[in-house]
């Protein structure tokens, strides 16, 4: 090292041991001077010499004490009041402007004394004028500049009151989705920055401030440099002052070698505040006092998935990993669950391109990386390189023509403002002003619904399209075309969500409805509110996130309650999705009494047959929870013929009863009277709606009910079977998993079908991660004593018995026979087909 980086090296190593308590100054060198002994030397001189009063560099170190000259004195026009931080090179004071007509807050920044060689006052005029010439929402704004009594140069910079990013996020306790669309407003700073040929090079949390209204500012540009300008030369540090001037954590692999960066590393650092956000730590574990060891993790390992970061521990933490995880989950207001479910694919996939090692494969400029953020976010297909067909097939629907779709999507945007209509009729006599509001409400969704197809048919000139990409086209623009009039657009927004929902697509109705949630001044329109909680709920609850849904349902129903009778009718409408909770908390009797009496009520209220129905399809699922299978087929012809004569038994409700009918003649062994339901489901649901979690669903009872017949085939029939109902899975599968949750019902069941049909077919490897999810999410997100939980143990236990591991086998057995005594009567046919298991094992096993 030359004598004169050595120098520069030990004065920025002195800074930061003087940071420290001196106990731990020794090790900190013994890590930093890395075996330079002249460099050790050297700062241990220089620690020596400030601790005595009246040396030569005692003058040059900042002042520990409370003490500090400059607080009352002048800068400019402004008095400074306190130091309120320090780092690097700098210091920061708040100072504050008292003129004769105004008050003006401003954080001063000026060179720390000690620290005020050539290079760095550079380095400080520099920063001054990059933010000169910059202007953006999410940058501190630069206000004045001078020269200090001392000689030191100063500015001065909007005072920001706020957080660092990732406490703030923690605080307000939001979601994934929630903290992407916050750490979009960094990104579009950045980005602004990079238009004007400005790199940051140390992007951080501590550097992005969330103030009280929820707006992100970025601050610090001390060490930033400007592409290709005058002050290329003099922006480019040494090896070892770059080093030292990094952050680590922070710091992409090039950044080490201390040669000029462009905007890749800004890029680099987002992925890494980006993954800390998301997971609550950092890609990696690094130990910011160890430069060696740092560089080396940053440069050769792979970043840590954001499903594993959430539990990751550090020296000191006091928890172990579930209950730092529960910890980190808690402040995102998230299951586990739902959790991974927001982070698997695109998500992890967006952050790990971002944290490429090499510049080139990293996104070419951040406005890139926002895009797709911004588009997972919205549930559309993200840009990464490497994706299939299939990934694009499984986010757009290539099915119908515009022509055919408008037909049914508008026949459903008919039932929809039907309903409201209904309800506003209900309740004319009691509120005839709030009859005609609602009118006038119907008539501006129903405008904007035909304006979206219409627009959607223009756009596509003949080409195919579906109505989920009409939908989300429509559903996008609504934030920017009723900013004025958010009243109309978050009404407009919660019927749309409503047709997500009817066409299956809960991750297009949970997306929207967040964003409907986050609106900004939701609260002034309280109806609005309770009726996106509610459509939430429902979302939430097909995605096997039952507490939220409950929690979303119980502040619905507290306003329609308190709001009594004009919500009368919305309020009875949802004792339905009462129920489903009901009967997922294993309260199968409650549910069923809940139903009972919702029916009786919807049958005194004239024009209400289709929540009548809607509530009979649900009884059909709690009977046969109950393991009262003929009164479930009987309530299902009962809500099937009421459909019928509503015109609606081949729309999405009249469908369901169709599907759930079939369950119920499973259950009573009525097996080619099922899959003739199943696939009379299968066949309109493809033609009519295209892929969804509910085609998914159909598909998956037809493929399990078609393998019951195996046992009266022959060997070539057997075959022929086993390869069509994998099949059949493997599709359903697949598609549930583009439409719908990883933790939700639809998914769970299919998951596990297709593990056991891998069984059968003798593929057993591909057989055991899918029980192995099944357990974990059966057990974790809807409990030990859960259906789900006994459904999971008994497909693993299949496996495991296709592997010769008996014992294993038998204890997963038992687990099931727990978890299924809990349905009752309901328990009767899985705890028979636990006991067939366990007859196959007493015939396997030899060791016994």
């Amino acid at each position: 090292m030359l004598d004169r980086d050595r120098e520069r090296t030990a004065l920025l190593l002195l800074r930061d041991a003087l940071d420290l308590e001196p106990g731990g100054r020794a090790e900190f060198l013994a890590r930093h001077c890395a075996g330079d002994a002249r460099l050790h030397a050297r700062v241990l001189g220089l620690l020596a010499a400030s601790a005595d009063a009246d040396g030569a560099v005692a003058h040059r170190v900042e002042a520990e004490s409370s003490f500090d000259p400059l607080v009352g004195t002048l800068l400019g026009p402004f008095r400074v009041v306190e130091r309120i931080g320090r780092g690097g090179m700098g210091v920061v004071y708040r100072g504050e402007r008292n003129d004769a007509d105004f008050t003006q807050t401003v954080a001063l920044k000026l060179i720390r004394r000690g620290f005020d060689f050539d290079d760095v006052e550079a380095r400080f005029l520099r920063e001054r004028r990059i933010l000169a010439r910059l202007s953006h929402p999410n940058l501190a704004r630069l206000i004045d500049g001078g020269v200090a009594a001392d000689g030191r140069p100063w500015f001065a910079l909007e005072f920001v009151r706020g957080d660092a990013i990732t406490r703030w996020c923690d605080a307000h306790r939001l979601d994934v989705k929630a903290r992407v669309r916050l750490f979009l407003e960094v990104c579009a700073a950045v980005q602004y920055a990079h238009s004007q040929l400005v790199v940051h090079r140390d992007l951080k949390p501590g550097n992005i401030l969330v103030g009280e209204e929820g707006t992100a500012r970025l601050l610090d540009f001390g060490i930033a440099r400007l592409l290709g300008g005058d002050e290329e030369a003099n922006a480019t540090m040494t090896m070892a002052g770059a080093r030292y001037a990094l952050t680590p954590e922070y710091a992409a692999p090039e950044q080490f070698d201390g040669a000029a960066v462009g905007v890749g590393a800004d890029v680099y650092a987002l992925g890494v505040i980006l993954h800390e956000l998301v997971a609550g730590v950092g890609p990696y574990a690094i130990d910011r006092n160890d430069m060696v060891a740092a560089e080396r993790v940053v440069r050769e390992t792979l970043p840590e998935s954001l499903a594993t970061s959430i539990a990751r521990t550090a020296p000191g933490d006091g928890l172990d990993a579930h209950a730092m995880a529960t910890a980190r989950l808690a402040a995102r207001r998230m299951s586990e669950g739902a959790y991974r479910a927001a982070v698997r694919g695109d998500l992890g996939r967006i952050v790990g391109k971002a944290l490429a090692k090499e510049p080139a494969r990293r996104y070419a400029t951040v406005e890139a990386f926002a895009g797709d953020l911004t588009r997972w976010i919205a549930g559309a297909p993200v840009q990464i390189e490497g994706h299939r067909v299939g990934y694009y097939l499984g986010k757009f629907i290539k099915r119908n023509r515009v022509a055919v779709v408008i037909a049914s999507s508008l026949a459903l945007a008919l039932v929809a403002t039907s309903v409201l209509a209904l309800r506003s009729a209900w309740n004319e006599r009691v509120q005839r002003d709030a009859a005609v509001a609602e009118a006038a409400r119907i008539s501006a969704v129903r405008d904007y619904t035909l304006l979206m197809f219409r627009a959607a048919g223009d756009r596509g000139s003949g080409a195919t399209t579906s109505a989920r990409e009409v939908l989300k086209h429509g559903a996008e623009q609504i934030f920017t075309q009723y900013q004025d009039t958010p009243a109309d657009g978050q009404e407009i927004a919660v019927n749309l969500a409503d047709l997500f929902l009817q066409l299956g697509d809960t991750e297009g109705a949970s997306t929207l409805l967040e964003r409907v949630l986050a609106w900004p001044g939701i609260e002034a329109n309280p109806d609005v509110l309770a009726r996106a909680r509610y459509n939430l709920a429902q979302a939430e609850y097909s995605r096997g996130n039952a507490p939220r849904s409950r929690e979303l349902l119980d502040a619905a129903q507290a306003w329609w309650a308190a709001q009594a009778p004009r919500h009368a009718p919305i309020l009875e409408e949802s004792r339905t999705t009462q129920a489903q909770l009901e009967r997922a908390e294993g309260k199968v009797e409650q549910a069923i009494s809940t139903l009972q009496a919702t029916i009786a009520a919807r049958r005194l209220v004239r024009g209400n047959e289709r929540e009548e129905g809607v509530a009979l399809n649900a009884l059909v699922l709690a009977l046969i929870d109950a393991g009262r299978y003929e009164d479930a087929v009987r309530t299902a012809d009962e809500g099937l013929a009421l459909f019928k004569r509503l015109g609606l038994d081949r729309q999405v409700l009249g469908l369901a009863v169709v599907n759930n009918r079939g369950n119920a003649l499973v259950a009573l062994g009525r097996d080619e009277a099922a899959i003739a339901d199943f696939r009379h489901v299968v066949e309109l649901r493809r033609t009519l709606y295209g892929p969804s979690t509910d085609l998914a669903t159909a598909i998956g009872n037809l493929a399990l009910t078609l393998s019951k017949r195996v046992a009266a085939e022959d060997a070539d029939e057997q075959r022929a079977t086993f390869a069509e109902v994998t099949g059949l899975l493997e599709e359903a599968y697949a598609m549930s998993k583009a439409f719908g949750s990883d933790t939700g019902r639809s998914l769970f069941v299919i998951r596990t079908g297709l593990a056991q049909a891998y069984v059968r077919r003798g593929e057993v490897a591909k057989a055991v991660p899918l029980a192995d999810e099944a357990v974990r999410i059966g057990t974790q997100n809807f409990g030990d004593k859960s259906v789900f939980a006994g459904v999971g143990y008994r497909a693993r236990a299949d496996v495991r018995i296709a592997q010769g591991r008996y014992q294993e086998a038998r204890a997963d057995i038992a687990a099931a026979k727990l978890a299924f005594a809990s349905l009752g009567k309901g328990s009767e046919q899985p705890l028979a087909s636990l006991s067939a298991l366990l007859e196959r094992i007493d015939q396997l096993d030899t060791t016994k």
